[in-house]
């Protein structure tokens, strides 16, 4: 198991997904939630406000020295929302797992049923939903705001297929954190366009940079191809530069403050 560092003040160990009750009174709490032996681990930050931001983090880089990963902080200071960071537990079933989508491993086969159960704990009729997250964490944005009727998913130049990501990438994952199964065996969801085919009860702001040619070809243009009449989801392109690069912080800032008060 990869060592983790985690504040001892305002930190809640939560035996089960079903033990987890909700958020404990605090500004700032941590929280380890175990599930198959394998420790899934949230920040939250209670701020007084009505809507609470969901961030999902993308593959991890050379850069990350410390476990769990809670990204997005930064950008989202001046964001009137609560925050709540979720760190995908796959990172600690192998050390060489650096993407995981938040669709589990052999170690934790049912994570999106339990992540959706986890996030229910932080909703209610009184509250709204943003859930955002940028490359993978944009196909676990996509995936989770399914479940949630009136949220708003924000994904920033999201895979919506796994398996049509780089190649690498793809079977590291599936080498490592599912012994090799193909990924169209995988018994959870890899493949967001076929949860789109469908109208549903949320809301997306899609963020792509335009010039991302890959994603554009194999994940945007055909996530946007199934969109049902009606469709609740919007399309934001961004000129951020050439290959798989976001936007900049400033301007994801920008775009989670107006979706938060619009």
């Amino acid at each position: 198991m990869i060592e983790r560092t985690i504040p001892e003040e305002g930190h809640h160990h939560v035996e089960s997904v079903a033990a987890f009750t909700g958020p404990q009174p605090g500004a700032s709490t941590t929280y380890t939630i175990m599930l198959d032996d394998v420790p899934i681990d949230l920040r939250y930050d209670d701020r007084g406000f009505d809507t609470t931001v969901v961030f999902f983090h993308a593959a991890i880089t050379k850069a990350v020295r410390r476990y769990p990963v809670f990204s997005g902080a930064t950008f989202s200071e001046d964001v009137a929302a609560n925050r709540l960071f979720i760190s995908d537990p796959s990172l600690y079933v192998d050390s060489r797992i650096k993407l995981g989508w938040y669709a589990g491993s052999s170690r934790q086969p049912k994570l999106q049923d339990a992540l959706t159960e986890i996030i229910s704990r932080f909703d209610s009729p009184d509250r709204r939903l943003v859930l955002f997250g940028a490359s993978g964490g944009g196909f676990a944005s996509l995936y989770y705001s399914t479940h949630f009727s009136g949220s708003i998913a924000v994904p920033v130049n999201p895979q919506t297929t796994i398996r049509n990501y780089v190649p690498v990438i793809v079977n590291r994952y599936l080498n490592y954190a599912w012994d090799g199964l193909p990924v169209g065996e995988l018994p959870v969801c890899t493949d967001v366009i076929e949860l789109y085919r469908r109208p549903v009860t949320h809301s997306v702001l899609y963020v792509q940079n335009s010039g991302d040619s890959d994603h554009m070809e194999h994940h945007y243009a055909p996530f946007f191809d199934v969109l049902p009449e009606g469709h609740k989801v919007e399309s934001h392109l961004v000129d951020a530069g050439e290959g798989h690069v976001p936007p900049k912080r400033a301007l994801l800032g920008k775009i989670l403050k107006d979706v938060v008060g619009s």
